[in-house]
């Protein structure tokens, strides 16, 4: 039985200026002790689609339809007070960006503490043992736990955000891009890191992000989004080797291969669709070159081009299915 599962959800954003569709009709399963990776262009919906897991969006966003099924509560039902036990508890997440999303003026062991004292039974006096517990695991001296955000590194904010991630002993984590403006050495150690983690401690892990060098060292199953739909979804061999979407294809021509390192990158030309203005059909359409005229007039359907393997384009289409007729 999975972790989670994501079915139809769909989110849009409400402002002065227009309603944005940021996701729609999104669905997959997490498995426990799985990595998936959720790939995609900026604003093709990733950290929105999360965020609306934990119920977090912003003041403007909307929650227009879908369930997410988590040990049997379908978290967009529930009441908010129960959503609050489920996160950190049940559900945590790694924001994206470790410096902003510490508290600069407390200490890290008091951040850490407040998760640990809202959504656990553990006494108080036993909460700076297990804070230095949380730390140690994270590879982060335990003593550190009385120093500020802007005394440590990057990588030991990033170490020490997981930490406040585990610190409910969740069954599921969330990383949203857990190493941008990380070194290389630094990038690898904290994804060894969260390696390590998924195998102690029975973790689902969802990692959201823009490098497909770690999704092909990291991930098992890797979902690419873009204009906020899933078009390719699969197994890391199946999308980095099998890849049917024309996108997912521009995708992986556009990250350098170590195996032929003179080939030259290519790029994807245009931009991804406005979200207030979403055309027609198949929404990369427009960048895609590869489709014909259908393509700017019907919206494909989900096919499964293999077991496990699901694409979103009409070339995946099966051929001499009934409306091909």
């Amino acid at each position: 039985m999975s972790l989670i599962s994501v079915r139809d959800l769909t989110v849009e954003y409400h402002t002065d200026s227009g309603v944005y569709r940021a996701v729609e009709d999104l669905n997959f399963d997490l498995e426990q002790c799985e990595t998936l990776g959720l790939v995609g262009e900026s604003g093709c919906g990733k950290t929105t689609a999360m965020l609306a897991l934990m119920r977090l969006l912003p003041e403007v966003g909307r929650i227009v339809s879908g369930a997410v099924l988590l040990d049997d509560s379908d978290l967009m039902r529930i009441p908010l007070p129960e959503m609050r036990q489920k996160r950190w508890g049940d559900i945590s997440m790694v924001f994206q960006g470790a410096m902003n999303a510490l508290n600069p003026v407390r200490t890290v062991g008091s951040q850490i503490r407040e998760a640990i004292d809202l959504h656990t039974a553990v006494p108080r006096d036993q909460i700076d043992k297990e804070i230095e517990k949380l730390l140690d695991y994270v590879g982060v001296a335990p003593s550190y736990k009385d120093r500020y955000p802007h005394q440590f590194s990057g990588g030991m904010r990033q170490r020490s955000m997981i930490a406040m991630a585990l610190a409910c002993k969740p069954k599921i984590l969330i990383a949203d891009e857990p190493t941008t403006a990380l070194d290389v050495m630094v990038q690898a150690q904290i994804m060894d890191l969260l390696d390590e983690l998924k195998a102690e401690f029975n973790l689902g892990i969802i990692v959201v992000t823009h490098d497909l060098g770690v999704v092909a060292e990291y991930c098992d199953h890797v979902l690419v989004m873009y204009g906020g739909r899933m078009v390719e979804y699969g197994d890391a061999d199946q999308i980095f080797n099998k890849s049917v979407h024309p996108y997912t294809q521009r995708l992986m021509l556009a990250f350098p291969d170590i195996e032929n390192p003179n080939a030259e990158l290519a790029s994807i030309p245009g931009h991804p669709p406005p979200l207030d203005d979403l055309p027609p059909g198949c929404r990369f359409e427009p960048r895609c070159g590869v489709g014909g005229q259908r393509c700017s007039r019907e919206t494909p359907d989900i096919y499964t081009v293999e077991p496990g393997h699901l694409c979103s384009c009409l070339l995946a289409k099966p051929k001499g299915s009934a409306a091909d007729e």
